[in-house]
């Protein structure tokens, strides 16, 4: 292959995925809109207010903070462990 025909080809694959690249953000944009639309279907089917959505994400944001505690402590209960172990190995050692 020459030099100009590669700097061709190499022209229009980076065209067709700059196309592709707009047509995943389109596309993505579209899902997101799908899935507001199924979650306002599902609010209205089962008649939600806005008082007990407010309550809800309130609910879901204190458990995952809950959550992330709780991982955080067991992880710093395991770097202890690790670091008292270590520090048992070294006395072994000596």
């Amino acid at each position: 292959m020459t030099k100009e025909r590669i700097v061709k080809e190499l022209s229009r694959v980076r065209e067709q995925l700059a196309g592709l690249q707009e047509r995943e953000k389109d596309l993505a944009e579209q899902l997101q809109m799908a899935e507001d639309a199924e979650k306002m279907k599902f609010i209205e089917k089962n008649k939600i207010s806005l008082d007990r959505l407010i309550l809800l994400n309130k609910v879901s944001e204190e458990e995952i903070l809950r959550l992330l505690k709780e991982k955080e402590q067991r992880e710093t209960a395991q770097s202890g462990e690790k670091e008292a172990y270590s520090h048992e190995e070294n006395e072994i050692i000596i």
